[in-house]
């Protein structure tokens, strides 16, 4: 994949930033949170770009030591799940699909995460709901018991992607309950009564991070259908394709959407490399990527589309 000037310049810009970042900066909540700047983020870039080997190993060695040291493992749904101590109460608080990115991140590099912090793994499965998915608000937990869809899909890549033996009983299950949230959902729309929840998921976006698109949810369930040996739910995601008709053209799939929009919740500093590869209406190889496998999937269906 050829990669432009602009793209490889901003780059070795956000590579640098990576091996100047000193441990307080990497580790310092403000500064390694701190959207869309902090250095999770330009590490999540190069991640989701298929770069991830080229992300510094000291960054590495600090962002495990942080997930190892600096981050409360519970997910705090009641007041027992607090922390006590003040050592434990500086500690960061994640949620699923935060910290299900920053797994995925790691484990891409090649670190053994279920080795050294098998609690991640432990965290991500038992945290799903009854209807299939998670979701980052504790109160769905204690009251609703209704998943996000947003909270849904980094958790369920989480184990699809990086599960490179048999998976357990627990984990197909997972995978396969997810699977349900989504095709009950149609990607992208209310079950009670069919409409789009939220008509940003209809556009493109990269880089997500943990935010959600229709392709985002496409791509989970093709990959799941092969992985799993379960039936490729080929009406969904025909119907998707068609969603995501107007982003289309010969020469791939165009960005509809960025995370950090100015005008949407996540308003924030970026960097070089974040704004380089999310130009809207440019078209994302990344995305067409992505796209392309789904279609691959599909085989014979897609041309009766």
């Amino acid at each position: 994949m050829e990669t432009n000037q602009t793209i490889l310049l901003a780059m070795e810009e956000s590579i640098n930033f990576l091996k100047s970042a000193s441990k307080y900066e990497m580790t310092h909540s403000e500064n390694s949170r701190r959207k869309w700047d902090g250095f999770w983020w330009h590490m999540a870039v190069l991640y989701e770009m298929g770069e991830v080997k080229l992300i510094p190993e000291s960054a590495i060695v600090t962002a495990q030591d942080l997930l190892e040291n600096q981050v409360w493992q519970t997910f705090i749904i009641s007041i027992d799940d607090h922390p006590t101590s003040e050592s434990d109460k500086m500690k960061l608080d994640c949620c699923h699909c935060e910290l299900a990115v920053f797994y995925m991140i790691l484990m891409a590099y090649g670190c053994d995460l279920d080795k050294e912090l098998p609690w991640i793994r432990e965290w991500i499965l038992k945290h799903q709901l009854p209807d299939g998915g998670l979701n980052c608000d504790p109160e769905a937990y204690t009251h609703s018991r209704k998943s996000s869809i947003v909270s849904t899909l980094p958790p369920l890549e989480a184990i699809l992607w990086h599960t490179d033996r048999e998976f357990t009983e627990q984990e197909a299950v997972f995978l396969d309950e997810g699977a349900r949230y989504l095709i009950e959902h149609r990607l992208v729309c209310s079950k009670q009564n069919g409409t789009v929840i939220d008509t940003e998921w209809l556009k493109p976006c990269f880089p997500r991070f943990f935010e959600y698109d229709i392709l985002r949810g496409m791509s989970f369930l093709a990959e799941w259908s092969q992985r799993r040996s379960k039936a490729l739910p080929v009406g969904l995601l025909t119907e998707g394709l068609n969603r995501l008709n107007t982003f289309m053209d010969e020469g791939g799939l165009r960005v509809g959407r960025q995370v950090f929009d100015p005008q949407g919740a996540w308003d924030g500093h970026t960097f070089p490399l974040l704004e380089a590869v999310s130009g809207i209406g440019d078209i994302s190889p990344y995305l067409t990527g992505q796209l392309e496998q789904v279609i691959e999937r599909l085989g014979p269906a897609f041309k009766k589309i």
